[in-house]
């Protein structure tokens, strides 16, 4: 009996002793991982963006549709197909209606609208009960204005919330010279609504907001640089958004420098205030690295001209010139 007490003790024993090593060893490496130095700022991980408060992106409250001198409706009245109508409500207000003429619309809600046609449709003794419906076909205050860098810049209208890019693309859609950084002022915000759609309009799909009548999208235009001169293609290059441009970065976009190019007479043509100032660069040494290539600013005309004898030669114009002179002799 005493030996097989003593199994039950041993083992308790020993497994006393292994938690007390785990202890140990685990108390050894908190001590080792806090006995360095605090960490400094540069090893804290960068903040998180900040968001946008709800204020930013929360909906106005859009007030219910009203008719106007100038709005186009369509009125028409259930199981009565004969009496569809479109009308244009006039410079006084009323909208000349069949069956009963006049009829004052000005001011009045969709609502309150309907159920005035319907009262003087009941009150002529032309439909009895009928259930009018107006739909807004066109007007000329419940609308969404696009300005600035878009093909088709114009009012359109809008009876209802419209996405941001359904909008944009109704203008038109944006040219090549369209900053991605959209305004957006609507009368219920005090700021500017800003939105980034980001340089891939696909992707844009959270920045898609909605817009309200009564908004005005504003689409400015983003940096340039002018490149002219002898080069493949002359154009007006737009600037990224935060992103600098060269002088080699804007002579590679317009297709690097033709034949007959004097490139160690290019200028970069500045204004600055309302004066402008030449800048002369050698862009051959630039080219080779013996020369620093030089940061543009928005509006930079980068002018490279051409050699007049390299222009004549690519032209054809001394292949004439010989062959004249050597026909010269020939001559009676």
């Amino acid at each position: 009996m005493m030996r097989r007490n003593l199994y039950p003790t041993a083992f308790r024993a020993a497994r006393c002793s292994a938690l007390f090593c785990i202890a140990t060893l685990a108390t050894l490496a908190a001590h080792a991982q806090f006995a360095g130095p605090a960490p400094g700022k540069n090893d804290s991980p960068p903040p998180l963006p900040a968001m946008a408060t709800p204020a930013q992106t929360a909906a106005p409250v859009v007030p219910e549709l009203h008719l106007y001198s100038g709005d186009l409706i369509e009125v028409t009245v259930y199981n009565v197909k004969d009496y569809d109508s479109k009308v244009r409500i006039n410079a006084s207000g009323s909208a000349d209606l069949p069956l009963v003429g006049p009829v004052q619309l000005d001011g009045l809600t969709l609502q309150q609208a309907q159920l005035k046609i319907g009262d003087t449709l009941d009150a002529a003794g032309m439909i009895r009960n009928p259930d009018v419906t107006i739909t807004v076909l066109d007007s000329v205050h419940d609308v969404i204005t696009v300005t600035g860098e878009v093909n088709t810049p114009h009012p359109m209208p809008a009876f209802s919330a419209m996405r941001l890019l359904d909008v944009i693309a109704a203008a038109g859609g944006l040219t090549h010279t369209a900053s991605h950084t959209i305004s957006i002022l609507r009368p219920s915000a005090p700021q500017p609504l800003l939105v980034q759609l980001g340089p891939d309009l696909m992707q844009a799909s959270a920045e898609n907001i909605l817009v309200y009548p009564g908004d005005q999208i504003i689409v400015p235009r983003t940096g340039v640089v002018y490149v002219v001169g002898a080069v493949r293609a002359q154009s007006a290059y737009p600037l990224a958004n935060g992103t600098p441009m060269t002088l080699m970065q804007a002579v590679a976009l317009a297709g690097g420098a033709n034949y007959e190019a004097t490139r160690s007479q290019t200028r970069i043509i500045r204004t600055v205030g309302t004066k402008r100032e030449e800048i002369h660069v050698n862009l051959k040494k630039v080219m080779f690295g013996k020369a620093p290539d030089p940061v543009l600013q928005n509006d930079d005309i980068v002018f490279i001209p051409p050699n007049s004898f390299k222009a004549g030669v690519k032209g054809g114009a001394a292949g004439i010139a010989l062959g004249l002179l050597y026909a010269i002799p020939l001559l009676p």
